[in-house]
């Protein structure tokens, strides 16, 4: 008999709530400008009602589900300070590697998330 995978989940954090994790940690010194600019923007668009979010230490992961599935149908952003780019990962199946991964420049993040978010139709 199979297995059956038991899929683990967080439940998303409000916007508001993101954007305070990213204000804190920019007050300890960590510079995520960057992060808050992109979480600032979200929570400015209408896309804001769609998507749900949480946050691994600096990461920022995002879904169009409440109930969060760590690598199902969610982007993965991070932005590396030292480099100065843009990771961004979408998975949209469990166990599987990422259907899509880039990385781009700091000033690319806002453009790179809107046109990532339209090509899969969020």
């Amino acid at each position: 008999m199979g297995t059956t995978r038991k899929p683990e989940t967080t439940k998303a954090r409000s916007w508001q709530e993101i954007e305070a994790h990213y204000v804190n940690l920019n007050d300890h010194g960590w510079k995520h400008d960057r992060m808050l600019q992109l979480v600032r923007y979200i929570i400015s668009k209408p896309i804001k009602d769609r998507l749900f979010a949480f946050t691994s230490l600096d990461r920022l992961v995002i879904s169009i589900y409440d109930e969060i599935e760590w690598h199902k149908e969610t982007l993965h952003i991070e932005f590396d300070r030292n480099s100065e780019k843009w990771n961004f990962k979408y998975f949209s199946r469990p166990n599987e590697k990422p259907e899509f991964e880039r990385q781009y420049d700091a000033d690319l993040g806002i453009e790179k998330f809107d046109k990532l978010t339209s090509m899969i139709k969020w």
